[in-house]
């Protein structure tokens, strides 16, 4: 596990951000909760393959790198980016399922985004050994534009469409 520890905050910082940016997009283009999950789930599952397979070839790209290895690397980041990614749609798989309240899924899921980038940046700022504060700053403030760039190309799509 600790030889994945990059690999997995990698996956895991993809997954959340790249999700969250379609959530926020969705959001922005004023669409259903249904259509968000079913946009969420689709991403979700083909980037997080994209990103694992692309682990894996670049493992195998370096020479002293064995095929057992970039497996290892491209299957954590395939889960990480997963499980991570699953953070933001879960305010939407929870609300949809027990609330039924359209409008509350969102700032739910703004949330335990900003506490999960936070908790990996702080990850991120001990392995690399770089301050704390300054790692979970930047890991926020990469996922929230992120988002408020989805957020705004969904509102000026559903505006012009």
């Amino acid at each position: 596990m600790k030889k994945h520890v990059s690999a997995i905050v990698y996956g895991g910082l993809d997954g959340i951000i790249t999700t969250f940016a379609v959530v926020a997009g969705s959001v922005g283009g004023n669409v259903s909760n249904i259509v968000i999950i079913i946009l969420g789930l689709s991403n979700l599952l083909a980037d997080g393959f994209s990103m694992g397979a692309g682990a894996y070839l670049s493992a195998t790209s370096d020479n002293n790198q064995s095929k057992s290895k970039a497996l290892a690397a491209g299957i954590a980041t395939f889960i990480s980016f997963n499980v991570f990614g699953l953070i933001p749609l879960g305010a939407y798989l929870i609300t949809n399922a027990l609330i039924h309240d359209k409008d509350i899924a969102f700032p739910i899921a703004f949330v335990i985004v900003g506490v999960s980038l936070a908790l990996l940046g702080w990850v991120k700022a001990n392995l690399s050994e770089q301050k704390v504060r300054t790692e979970i700053l930047r890991t926020l403030s990469v996922g929230y534009v992120a988002a408020i760039v989805a957020y705004g190309v969904g509102i000026l799509l559903n505006y012009y469409l």
